[in-house]
């Protein structure tokens, strides 16, 4: 099988280059997915605050604040599972000899996420 007239080279580095490029599109697929779950985290954080912040006069305060701490606390689950799912295909990936952003990192950060959704359940009862 001859090569295309725009890729020069032997046929055995090609395939070698292209899987490097293939792991590589892996990881920036993992990395946006990974984006994608703390998004989703965040949004349900920030709409339990509003809605038990915008619907909390009256008598159905109680209600207001119960779905605000149901989706405070779904955010947090989404956090840990987007972790999860990250590390997972880190590792598939990295087995392979693909460099991802360290695991670490990602830890800081998810902490970070989850720490702050506990904060903002605290100061929903502050207010």
């Amino acid at each position: 099988m001859k090569a295309s007239p725009d890729i020069q080279g032997d046929p055995e580095t090609l395939a070698v280059e292209r899987t490097d490029l293939a792991r590589q599109r892996n990881l920036l697929a993992n990395e946006r997915t990974f984006s994608a779950w703390v998004r989703t985290g965040l949004a349900a954080v920030v709409a339990g605050l509003g809605i038990a912040r915008l619907l909390s006069a009256g008598e159905w305060m109680w209600m207001a604040r119960a779905i605000g701490v149901i989706l405070i606390l779904t955010g947090g689950g989404i956090y840990v599972i987007a972790f999860r799912r990250y590390c997972q295909a880190c590792r598939l990936v990295e087995q392979k000899g693909t460099r991802a952003t360290p695991i670490w990192l990602m830890s800081v950060l998810i902490m970070a996420l989850i720490l702050s959704s506990l904060l903002a359940l605290v100061l929903l009862f502050q207010w």
